[in-house]
């Protein structure tokens, strides 16, 4: 039987996986622009901390869609079809 808690956040992921890529695109621009202000006064650090920030970002897809192929593997597919007919599963 699925599980409504784990299939309710699974969703909720698949929803964030779009968050993630306006993250990671928006990173991309801002790190994209530092050569349109060098005249002004920017940390050494910049560069540094966004590419890492990048790769951060980069990682969070990953990680969300390597926990979907896991729970397939392990749980198995939602099945809805008898999912009526089993509500009480501690009988």
């Amino acid at each position: 039987m699925p599980d409504p808690k784990m299939r309710n956040l699974e969703y909720a992921l698949y929803a964030l996986l779009v968050v993630y890529l306006f993250k990671i695109y928006d990173s991309a621009l801002i790190l994209g622009s530092f050569s349109e202000y060098e005249e002004h006064v920017i940390p050494a650090t910049f560069k540094p901390i966004g590419i890492l920030t990048l790769v951060l970002y980069c990682s969070l897809p990953l990680f969300t869609l390597i926990s979907f192929i896991h729970r397939k593997r392990y749980i198995g597919q939602y099945n809805f079809e008898n999912y009526n007919d089993n509500l009480n599963i501690w009988q």
